[in-house]
């Protein structure tokens, strides 16, 4: 059975809050974590891992389409390699996005290009003392096409992020 999924305001434990004030688009979805013993790594390896075909599709449909205005072709979200999540280290490359910092409770990723910088974060909280995990995500724009890319993206997002973690097992 697909578990609940709520929009939440952006955590104040998040190392994202921070960066709100610049923020062009952000987000933040919570859900219950069954296995509180998961690192945020762990549940960030298992999110992307398990990436449903249609967004894989809607990514490479992307990838050919930013080509035509000279962005690059990021890859698959899915494509993560076989380390064990301890071996991640901020620096590395995890799936589309580079590793900025990585805690039990929290892993940030980044990608950043010219048209704008984006930020997920996978993070570990117990609000009210239940176990729970957050899929925080911010962008900030740098020009007309940032702004432009994040028209269909920032519709299209949300319903990404709350339909994977609706099926994520975790």
């Amino acid at each position: 059975m697909p578990r609940q999924v709520a929009k939440i305001q952006m955590p104040a434990e998040s190392r994202l809050y921070a960066e709100l004030g610049r923020a062009s688009f952000h987000d933040a979805f919570e859900s219950d974590l069954r296995d509180e013993r998961l690192t945020a790594v762990e549940i960030a390896l298992r999110f992307l891992r398990e990436t449903p075909a249609w967004v894989e599709a809607l990514l490479a449909i992307r990838n050919r389409a930013v080509a035509l205005a000279g962005l690059r072709d990021v890859g698959r979200l899915g494509a993560v390699d076989e380390r064990p999540a301890a071996a991640y280290a901020a620096g590395d490359r995890l799936s589309i996005f580079n590793v900025v910092s990585v805690s039990e409770g929290e892993l940030v990723l980044a990608a950043d290009d010219s048209h704008l910088d984006a930020r997920i974060a996978f993070l570990k909280r117990r609000p009210d003392r239940r176990p729970r995990y957050a899929v925080c995500s911010l962008v900030t724009t740098h020009n007309a096409l940032g702004r432009l890319y994040m028209l269909p993206v920032g519709r299209i997002h949300p319903l990404i992020v709350r339909q994977a973690m609706r099926n994520l097992e975790i």
